[in-house]
């Protein structure tokens, strides 16, 4: 009998103690490893998809440059049209984006011709985005699950960013402004 006084002392201190513990915090079984369990979750999604695709880069022995950002690399090329092509590729969480930036924005004509061109372009062409990005600037661009991507499919995303980039400065370098 002189415990039933202690029960809603010990219910307030039960439902207390729940709120205390993260959301999502177990307890970890004998049978389970710990210790593997919470190396991975030190470890973000934009880390681990940023050592796969350095891997796979190196794979396919690119000599990428990295920049300031970890999660950002370039790639230089040379094209026909296009001299100096610069594929960066970057990630974020499971997202991989592949691009190049073609012509800077101060470059390009706002005229209906060349917009029917760029969108004529934009459909002729598999898999990329022809655009402009947040500065103006004319851009080529894929984008990808970085689950999915092997060195294979990084290698052809990388050579249609660079092919398309070459191939589309080809048909509007007549039309741009100097």
């Amino acid at each position: 009998m002189g415990f039933a006084r202690f029960a809603p002392l010990a219910r307030l201190c039960l439902v207390s103690s729940m709120f205390a513990l993260p959301l999502g915090a177990h307890a970890a079984s004998p049978s389970t490893n710990s210790g593997a369990s919470r190396v991975g979750a030190f470890l973000s999604t934009t880390d681990t998809s940023a050592a796969k695709i350095v891997s796979l880069m190196q794979a396919d022995s690119y000599n990428f440059l990295n920049t300031k950002s970890p999660t950002v690399w370039m790639i230089p090329f040379n094209g026909d049209h296009l001299k100096d092509i610069r594929v960066v590729v970057t990630v974020k969480d499971g997202t991989m984006v592949v691009f190049a930036t073609i012509v800077r924005g101060q470059q390009l004509p706002m005229t209906t011709d060349f917009m029917r061109t760029l969108l004529e372009q934009n459909h002729e062409l598999d898999r990329v985005k022809i655009g402009y990005d947040h500065e103006g600037d004319l851009s080529v661009r894929i984008d990808g699950s970085v689950r999915v991507v092997d060195a294979a499919e990084l290698r052809a995303i990388v050579n249609q960013v660079r092919n398309a980039s070459d191939e589309v400065y080809g048909i509007i370098e007549p039309s741009l402004l100097q």
